[in-house]
């Protein structure tokens, strides 16, 4: 697991100063005292109930939830959201989001509430540079964010992970270990952090660099030279990489090149001027960015738009991506701007503070993660619908792991990592030690979430069914390979 957070019971004693008695740690009183606090909400949401999943009375069509999300949606772009959600179980699970906000909602909760992701799957993390050009991992979408309990995230994760390793024909123990392994470090380190001072929390991060030296010393070689190839394709992933992939040369200039569907001008008609409607938003932008970084912005200048289809369950949403330039032809930057819809949490944890989507998937994203894009803002558009954004770099050097055919080892690895960043970014919002009273020192936690991974995976399986079904009786239109 990764060293920036995770410590060791000694590490974690020579960090606060404390002493073993009995072998047990000796934490502050009021640090102490929390614990307690988390201890006795297994009360009322005992550890083990977190195991239990079982389709309820009254359970939502989750075709038709999917169909709801589509009403607001770009009607030419929703074929390729379902083209993208049918080539699997686990992608159907990725664009899914909405589906398990309406189940978690009906399993025992607690009252620990942090700010979530939301959308938590294995595939939603990675790395990208941090404001010092150092690459990190951590999660990097934000769609969803909103204050829940703690658990809806650390749900949505393991599940993925047995989701993903039966798509990947593991075999059911390794499917199973996949999913503990991520519950597991999800609780140690959350227990790490309880035993840590605020601001080292705070400051703690997963450098790419670290975690490499930390797979040398315990992974295969095939695991390492397929981490350093990521890294070496995240480095790629710039702006000025993007120039020649994404904009050709016109008349002196640059001019983002059209790869239809996935790369088009949007249609005057229904849109308005909406060249003029970018030019305003990005002026709105701006005004999100604090003073130094609006500085960084001014020297650059629009260029040129297009729309851009992203992602798997965000299809269907408007996504541009905007070329601005700097005084030389080598100096591009590329902008990413999302349309943000209300959180798939919202109608059961509450809408949260921010009444601006945008502002919202912003201040949730600067929350969670320790490093930040500098770039990253929102704004509402000026056009007849008015719609909130978020804007962020395109590229910047953001990479992924590949899951599908990940052997079984290292997908249970790369959970490991993934449970370690996610207990870290809730520890950043919600409170470590009672967490980590409530989620205890022995496995029960662990074993809970490993029962409930493999019942929702049964669950995924029947609802991917379904979809396919209403898709073979044309109940859905579905563009695939797109």
């Amino acid at each position: 697991m990764a060293k920036a957070v995770v410590k060791s019971n000694s590490q974690a004693k020579r960090a606060k100063g404390g002493k073993h008695h009995r072998g047990v740690l000796d934490v502050p009183k009021a640090v102490e005292t929390r614990m307690a606090e988390g201890r006795a909400e297994r009360e009322s949401v005992p550890l083990e109930a977190h195991g239990e999943w079982a389709a309820f009375d009254g359970r939502p069509d989750p075709v038709r939830i999917l169909e709801e999300q589509n009403a607001t949606r770009v009607p030419e772009l929703v074929p390729i959201r379902h083209g993208r959600m049918i080539v699997s179980p686990f992608t159907f699970y990725r664009g899914g989001a909405a589906i398990m906000a309406s189940d978690l909602s009906k399993t025992p909760s607690t009252g620990l509430r942090v700010q979530c992701c939301g959308d938590a799957h294995l595939s939603n993390f990675g790395v990208f540079a941090a404001p010092d050009r150092r690459l990190v991992f951590d999660l990097n979408d934000f769609d969803e964010t909103l204050p829940a309990p703690f658990e809806w995230d650390v749900k949505r994760l393991v599940a993925s992970l047995l989701i993903a390793a039966r798509d990947n024909r593991h075999r059911r123990k390794q499917q199973r270990a996949a999913a503990r392994a991520a519950a597991e470090a999800y609780r140690r380190t959350m227990a790490a952090a309880a035993a840590m001072r605020f601001l080292e929390v705070w400051y703690a991060r997963i450098d790419a660099e670290d975690l490499l030296t930390e797979l040398a010393a315990r992974e295969d070689k095939a695991t390492i030279k397929a981490a350093h190839k990521g890294l070496a394709k995240a480095r790629k992933r710039t702006s000025l990489g993007s120039l020649s992939k994404f904009a050709q040369r016109v008349d002196g200039g640059y001019r983002i090149k059209q790869q239809p569907p996935v790369i088009v001008r949007p249609p005057d008609a229904g849109y308005g001027d909406f060249e003029q409607i970018i030019r305003q938003g990005l002026t709105d932008y701006a005004r999100s960015l604090s003073p130094e970084r609006r500085l960084v912005l001014d020297h650059y200048h629009y260029v040129d738009f297009a729309r851009k289809v992203v992602g798997v369950g965000s299809v269907g949403t408007e996504a541009f991506m905007v070329l601005l330039m700097g005084d030389r032809d080598d100096d591009p930057l590329f902008l990413q701007v999302k349309e943000a819809d209300t959180s798939v949490l919202a109608p059961y944890a509450g809408a949260g503070e921010y009444e601006q989507q945008g502002e919202r998937v912003v201040q949730g994203q600067r929350i969670m993660q320790a490093a930040s894009d500098p770039f990253l803002g929102w704004a509402t558009g000026t056009g007849a619908r008015g719609r909130e954004v978020y804007i962020r770099q395109l590229r910047d050097m953001k990479g992924s792991a590949a899951i599908e055919g990940m052997p079984p080892t290292r997908l249970a690895r790369y959970g490991e990592v993934c449970g370690v960043t996610l207990a870290r970014a809730h520890a950043r919002s919600g409170d470590a030690a009672k967490i980590a009273g409530y989620l205890g020192d022995d496995d029960t936690f662990d074993r809970a979430l490993e029962a409930f991974a493999v019942a929702y995976a049964d669950q995924n399986d029947a609802d991917y069914a379904e979809f396919t079904a209403a898709a073979d009786e044309q109940r859905i239109a579905v563009e695939r390979g797109v």
